[in-house]
C-alpha cells in the first residue's frame, strides 16, 4: 500500500504474521506501519493476521488484542450491510471493492472510506482511508452549517410573514442580518421617491448611532449597490473615501456589506451589515447570505407597503363614507319632518291620493335612513368605536321587539310574522341594543327575501347558549354563495336588474356585532325552500 492509499504491487506474504513476518517482508511491513491509512490483513478463517499502527489510531482499538482473534468479533462495526457482504465477496472472488463505513470512536460517530481486496496469498487486505474520513468530516460539517443556515432563513421568512407592524419588521430584519452575517450592527436604508436622498429607518448594534440620518445618495456605497443590483462590499469603510464615512461613523466602522432591496423591479432601499474597525472583512459566503436575506426582506417590505397602502385606502374610504352619510342625514331629517307635517295635515287637508303619495315618500325615506345608519355603523365598527355595554334582559322580549320592527314591511308584502316564545323564560346578560340590532336585521332580511309564506322568530336555551332563530320561506341561498354572505358590500345579485336593494352591509355588521358579544351567526339554507339564520349568544357575555 502506498501513501496515496493504493494497494502495493507486491503485498507481503501472510504465512504467520502473529509469529512475526519473514525477513523478506520486514521492509514492506515497516512501510505499511508508516502509512496514514489503516491496514489490516485477515486470513481465510477470518482471524486477524496483521494490522498497522494507523489502524489503532483511526479505529480506536488496540491491535495487540486483535491479532489471532476473529475479525467480526473484534470489530463488529464492519458487520453492517452492505459493507459486510462486500468484505465476504472480495475474500471469495478477489475483486477490489469500496464502500463507506460509519464507526463509533470514543462515543463519536465518524465516517470512513473502506477498500477491500484479496492478496496473492489468499488473505484479505482491508484499508480504511483516514484522508477520506477527514474530507467526509469537513463535508458533513459544511452540509450541517448549510442546513442550519437554510433553517435560519426559513425561520426568518416565517417571522417576517407574521409581523404586521412596519417598524417591528425592519427591526427584525436588522437583527437577523447582523446575526446571520456575523456583523456587529445592521441598518435598513430607504430611498426617497426620486432616489436622490436616503434615510436610515432602522438600525441595531453599532449602527444604531446613525438611526434616522438622512443623506444624499450620489456617490455612496448604497447608490453603487442599487445601480449594480448586487451586494457591494468594502473592507474598511472608514478609509473608503465615501463622503459619509467620516461624517457618519467617524472611523468606528470597518468592513461593510450593502445589499439592495428590490421587489418586483422596484427599489425599496438597501440593507447594510457592518463590523467594527478592528474586524476581519466579510467573506464571499457572508455576502451571498446577505443577498438571500435581502431578497426575502424586499418581498416582505413590499407586501408591508401594499398592506399599509390598503389600510390607508380603507381609512380614507371609511372617512368618506362617514362624512357623506352625516351630510345625507341632515337633509333627510328635514325631509322626514316635512312629510310628517303634511301627513298630519297641519298645513291643510289632503286627499286620500295625496296621503297615499306621502305614505310612499315615508317608506322611501325610512329605507334611505336605514341605509345611512348601516354605513355609519360600518364605519364605527371599522374604526373600533363600538363598545359592549352588558345588561340583563329576557330573550323573549328581544324576539317580540324584532318582530314588531319587521311587521310593517311584512304587512305590505302580506307575509305573516310569527313569534314563538321559549317554554321557560330565558334571561341573559349581554348588550341588548347590539343584540336587538342583529336580530332586527336578520328579521328584516327574512321579510325582504320572502315573497310569500311566513317569517318565524323563536328562541331557546341550549346549555350555556341562547339561540335566536329567524326562519323564512323565501328564495334560499345556494351553497356556493354562503361564504360571501358576511363580507362587506357583498350582494348575491349583481347588475342593474337585481330585485333586492341594500348596501350589502347588514350581515357583515351583524356578524361583527355577534362576535363582539361572544357569539356567532349560523346559517342553514336551501334554494327555493328558505333560510334559517340563528344568532347564538352566550348566557353571559365574556368580559
Amino acid at each position: 500500500m502506498t501513501s496515496s492509499g493504493e494497494f502495493l504491487e507486491t503485498p507481503p506474504r501472510a504465512a504467520d504474521y502473529r509469529a512475526g513476518p519473514p525477513d523478506s517482508d520486514v521492509d514492506a511491513l515497516a512501510a505499511m506501519d508508516a502509512l496514514g491509512d489503516a491496514i489490516a490483513v485477515v486470513g481465510a478463517d477470518w482471524r486477524v493476521r496483521y494490522m498497522n499502527a494507523s489502524w489503532e489510531r483511526i479505529l480506536g482499538a488496540p491491535r495487540e488484542a486483535a491479532l489471532g482473534h476473529a475479525f467480526w468479533d473484534v470489530y463488529p462495526g464492519f458487520t453492517v450491510e452492505p459493507g459486510a457482504a462486500m468484505i465476504r465477496t472480495s475474500l471469495a472472488d478477489g475483486a477490489t471493492r469500496r464502500f463507506d463505513l460509519e464507526h463509533n470512536v470514543g462515543g463519536e460517530l465518524r465516517a470512513y472510506g473502506v477498500r477491500v481486496a484479496r492478496d496473492r496469498t489468499g488473505n484479505l487486505v482491508i484499508v480504511v482511508s483516514r484522508a477520506f474520513a477527514m474530507l467526509r468530516s469537513v463535508r458533513d460539517k459544511a452540509l450541517e452549517e448549510r442546513s442550519e443556515e437554510n433553517e435560519s432563513l426559513r425561520a426568518l421568512a416565517r417571522q417576517m410573514s407574521e409581523v404586521a407592524d412596519s417598524a417591528e419588521l425592519l427591526a427584525l430584519l436588522c437583527e437577523a442580518a447582523a446575526a446571520l452575517c456575523r456583523g456587529h450592527g445592521a441598518a435598513v436604508l430607504r430611498t426617497t421617491e426620486k432616489q436622490a436622498d436616503a434615510e436610515i429607518v432602522s438600525s441595531v448594534g453599532i449602527a444604531r448611532q446613525v438611526g434616522g440620518l438622512r443623506f444624499a445618495l450620489a456617490g455612496t456605497m448604497m447608490q453603487r449597490a442599487i445601480t449594480a443590483r448586487e451586494v457591494a462590499t468594502v473592507d474598511d469603510f472608514g478609509s473608503s473615501g465615501s463622503p459619509q464615512a467620516r461624517l457618519v461613523f467617524d472611523g468606528q466602522i470597518g468592513p461593510m456589506l450593502m445589499a439592495p432591496l428590490i421587489a418586483h423591479d422596484r427599489v425599496l432601499g438597501a440593507l447594510a451589515v457592518v463590523r467594527d474597525a478592528r474586524s476581519v472583512p466579510f467573506n464571499t459566503r457572508e455576502a451571498q447570505r446577505l443577498r438571500v436575506i435581502a431578497d426575502h426582506a424586499a418581498l416582505a417590505m413590499w407586501k408591508e407597503q401594499l398592506y399599509e397602502q390598503a389600510q390607508a385606502g380603507d381609512a380614507a374610504k371609511g372617512r368618506f363614507l362617514a362624512t357623506i352619510s352625516h351630510e345625507l342625514r341632515t337633509p333627510l331629517t328635514a325631509l322626514t319632518g316635512y312629510e310628517e307635517l303634511l301627513s298630519d295635515q297641519v298645513i291643510g287637508p289632503l286627499s286620500d291620493a295625496q296621503l297615499d303619495v306621502l305614505a310612499r315618500v315615508r317608506a322611501v325615506t325610512e329605507h334611505l335612513a336605514a341605509m345611512i345608519e348601516e354605513v355609519l355603523a360600518y364605519t364605527s365598527l371599522e374604526e373600533g368605536r363600538e363598545v359592549v355595554r352588558p345588561t340583563d334582559f329576557l330573550a323573549d322580549d328581544l324576539v317580540v321587539a324584532a318582530a314588531a320592527m319587521a311587521e310593517p314591511q311584512a304587512r305590505r308584502k302580506q307575509i305573516a310574522v310569527i313569534c314563538e316564545s321559549s317554554v321557560e323564560p330565558v334571561r341573559l346578560t349581554s348588550d341588548v341594543d347590539k343584540a336587538r340590532q342583529v336580530l332586527v336585521n336578520l328579521a328584516g332580511n327574512a321579510v325582504k327575501f320572502t315573497d310569500e309564506g311566513e317569517v318565524r322568530l323563536s328562541v331557546e336555551r341550549v346549555g350555556d347558549e341562547v339561540r335566536f332563530s329567524v326562519r323564512d320561506t323565501g328564495v334560499g341561498i345556494a351553497p356556493e354563495d354562503l361564504e360571501r354572505l358576511f363580507q362587506p358590500f357583498a350582494q348575491l345579485e349583481t347588475g342593474p336588474t337585481r330585485r333586492y336593494g341594500g348596501t350589502g352591509l347588514g350581515l357583515y355588521i351583524s356578524g361583527r356585532l355577534a362576535g363582539m358579544l361572544g357569539g356567532r351567526i349560523d346559517v342553514d339554507s336551501s334554494p327555493g325552500v328558505g333560510s334559517t339564520f340563528t344568532l347564538v349568544l352566550p348566557v353571559e357575555v365574556p368580559v
